[in-house]
Formats: C-alpha cells, sequence, structure tokens
C-alpha cells in the first residue's frame, strides 16, 4: 500500500481563512503585535498549514510539491545570466562553476538547478 500526497489547502479553506485573520493583528510574547496585511496573511496562512502537512508551493512547476523535495533544491545563490545572439540562455551557478542553456530562462533555470542538484 502506498502512501497518499496528503491534499492541499485552498487560499479559501476555512483554516486558511481563520489564520489569516489572526496573522493580521498577531500578538507576540514580547507584548507587540505582528500586522501582516490582507490580502498577504491569507497567503501567509495558506503556506503555513500546507507546510504543517509536508507542502510547499513551487513556483517552478506551479504546484505543491514535498517538502523533502523542496529541502533538497539548492539555492542558487549568485549566478550570471547572459543571452547568446537573441536565441539562447545561458545561465552560470558561480559558486560551482556549472553553466546552463536553454532556449527559454525557464527552461535554462530548470536545467541549472538540476545540473547542480545532482553535482551535490
Amino acid at each position: 500500500m502506498t502512501e497518499e500526497k496528503p491534499k492541499a489547502y485552498a487560499l479559501d479553506d476555512p483554516t486558511v481563512v481563520r489564520l489569516g485573520a489572526f496573522l493580521r493583528n498577531t500578538p507576540l510574547t514580547n507584548g507587540q503585535f505582528a500586522p501582516i496585511p490582507d490580502p498577504l496573511s491569507e497567503y501567509v496562512a495558506q503556506a503555513v498549514v500546507n507546510y504543517t502537512q509536508g507542502l510547499v508551493w513551487s513556483g517552478e512547476t506551479e504546484q505543491y510539491i514535498a517538502l523533502g523535495d523542496w529541502e533538497s533544491t539548492p539555492d542558487m545563490g549568485d549566478v550570471q545570466v547572459e543571452n547568446i545572439s537573441g536565441e539562447v540562455t545561458r545561465i552560470v551557478h558561480r559558486t560551482t562553476g556549472i553553466s546552463a542553456l536553454g532556449e527559454t530562462p525557464d527552461e535554462a533555470w530548470k536545467l541549472l538547478r538540476e545540473k547542480v542538484k545532482a553535482n551535490g
């Protein structure tokens, strides 16, 4: 039997909405408040409740992925981006010297992440 991936909380889920309302004026132990304005408070709430079940949003795939997969994605840090002849994007990860070429910047980023991750 395989373990099922948890279903991500939607932005309009009652749990997200309630936590979002709380985050708009969160009381802290130092007696201060940490207000997060609406609608940002709901997005933070959604991220938190999904995180608690091991899911995080991937801007790369535009869907929720397992926290472990997200944590294993390398921090790209300092990179150099070049457009070659207006047709190809080259991105160099300065820390490792690894580079990737792609027909689009998104394609080059994806390939670079894979290469840096594989390099370890």
